[in-house]
């Protein structure tokens, strides 16, 4: 095997552990701000979708969604003479009355799942900057 094509399979493989790494990166960042937001009333969480990379190859961050709101507007309780809307009765937006979307019971194992993916990826990194350096060495 010669140092180029040997060489190039380990940079790839740096290339795409750091690319998911990146990726997931940013995928932690908006679970965090999901659960950072956790008592904002009116906040709409939202949710990373990752693709398969170039070539499929490699994973990268596709878009951000925003996830659907749980439920509408507060509403008056039933009570004679108490009707329409909350909000709208104290001049508010409607999704200011509405408690926050986040669900922690769901951004948790997301951030779990993020981390765990994020550590294999660095393992990659790790394992194929071993592998440049025993192939450099021996080169020398």
């Amino acid at each position: 095997m010669d140092g180029v094509s040997g060489s190039g399979g380990i940079s790839s493989a740096l290339y795409m552990g750091a690319g998911a790494m990146q990726a997931h990166s940013w995928g932690m960042a908006v679970s965090a701000h999901n659960v950072a937001n956790v008592s904002t009333d009116g906040f709409t969480p939202q949710r990373a979708l990752f693709a398969t990379g170039p070539g499929g190859r490699g994973v990268t961050l596709d878009t951000v969604l925003r996830e659907p709101p749980l439920g509408g507007a507060v509403s008056a309780p039933d009570r004679p003479g108490a009707s329409g809307d909350v909000s709208a009765a104290a001049g508010l937006p409607p999704e200011a009355m509405r408690p926050s979307g986040t669900e922690l019971a769901k951004e948790m194992p997301r951030m779990i799942i993020t981390q765990r993916t994020y550590e294999s990826n660095a393992q990659t990194v790790r394992t194929a900057d071993d592998m440049l350096g025993t192939l450099l060495n021996i080169k020398a």
